[in-house]
């Protein structure tokens, strides 16, 4: 069985590239001939070696050029390239099965609106690349040839079938996996040696932490996590990993309100796992997010989780675990909802067993399941 994979960039950083490189892995253990289409040249650093990768053109000048060109260079190796099943995890025309990682991108731009001025939201409905990208969606969810649409969360599938109501018969839920298992060692490690780790961060040990992971820190919502901090006790500070261009003006909004020093920045990290071990608690108050693999790397580590019901994993959070915030336009929502993780709940013992279930082999095993069955 030969299957392609359609994922145009790679970088150490990104959850979705990291989902589709053990992705590829759990291919190669179903012996799946497996090749990757991608606009990268240079090896996957990482990645399992036992598939093919094949370059295509993609020219790297804007957003626009980069979405058209890989999207054409796909569609003109397929045209003349036989797979049994073809898997589409960017934003491409041509598939048999498409894993909506990203969501919908005409609900995203719907939920930007409701957070913008009126001018704003012209100018998203007038720009060439949300133009293009609605363009590409429509006809890959609705396209003859699409066997299956992969979302990873309910939140999802409800959003694709509310924009594109032809996809019905195509939606199929699998949620994100987390490696649970993995997680297990670095687990009891941070209960034991806590101030240990604390201490390699340059934190104080007798603050309450919460942990805010996510590059692009308007649509995450680092505002609002910061602007609850006013309404929290004083010893309750926010540990920030991530990158944004626009940083600097954060920092120095931050700076304005007086709360420089309950707001550490790291900067990307290539490995989180320190501090998802520093922190008591885990907030990511999101404008938009099919389902954030950073929150359920949370649950796995037992932080309780704050998070907004614009976040697919919202679905998987179970009562004691932490607190979905079911209305961001409210100016005290976050803030409330935080000040949750300061009072009793599930310990993280328990809280760090509410996704057992979802162990990335598990949840892994099943899309390549979903992709060999509608092959035969």
């Amino acid at each position: 069985m030969r299957v392609a994979l359609i994922k145009s960039n790679y970088t150490p950083y990104g959850g979705a590239e990291k989902y589709t490189t053990r992705l590829i892995e759990a291919f190669v253990k179903s012996h799946v001939e497996i090749d990757v289409l991608t606009s990268v040249h240079g090896k996957w650093d990482g990645a399992n070696r036992n598939f093919r990768q094949i370059a295509l053109r993609q020219f790297p000048y804007n957003n626009l050029l980069r979405l058209l060109t890989f999207n054409s260079s796909v569609n003109a190796y397929l045209r003349k390239t036989r797979y049994d099943c073809i898997l589409g995890m960017d934003r491409t025309e041509y598939q048999t099965h498409l894993r909506a990682g990203s969501g919908c991108h005409a609900a995203w731009l719907q939920r930007r609106c409701t957070e913008s001025s009126t001018l704003r939201c012209l100018s998203f409905k007038a720009n060439p690349f949300h133009r293009a990208m609605l363009k590409i969606e429509k006809r890959a969810f609705l396209s003859d040839k699409l066997k299956k649409i992969i979302c990873n969360s309910s939140f999802v599938a409800r959003e694709i079938l509310h924009h594109y109501p032809g996809a019905e018969n195509k939606l199929t839920v699998v949620h994100n996996g987390v490696e649970w298992s993995e997680f297990a060692q670095p687990f009891g490690e941070g209960l034991g040696q806590r101030n240990r780790i604390l201490q390699k961060l340059n934190l104080e040990s007798d603050k309450f932490y919460f942990l805010f992971v996510g590059s692009g820190y308007e649509r995450k919502g680092l505002k609002k996590a910061v602007m609850a901090l006013p309404s929290l006790p004083g010893h309750t500070e926010l540990i920030v990993v991530g990158k944004d261009k626009q940083e600097d003006v954060y920092k120095a909004s931050i700076e304005t309100a007086g709360l420089s020093k309950r707001v550490h920045f790291f900067g990307p990290q290539g490995d989180v796992t320190p501090f998802l071990q520093a922190a008591d608690a885990f907030v990511l108050p999101t404008i938009y997010d099919p389902f954030s693999n950073a929150s359920l790397e949370a649950l796995a580590m037992g932080l309780y989780t704050v998070t907004s019901d614009a976040n697919g994993c919202a679905e998987v959070i179970r009562s004691g675990a932490g607190f979905v915030v079911r209305d961001l336009r409210n100016g005290f929502s976050v803030a409330d909802a935080m000040k949750t993780a300061l009072k009793s709940h599930l310990s993280k013992s328990e809280i760090r067993e509410t996704v057992r279930h979802l162990d990335f082999e598990v949840q892994l095993r099943k899309i390549v399941d979903i992709c060999i069955a509608d092959a035969v």
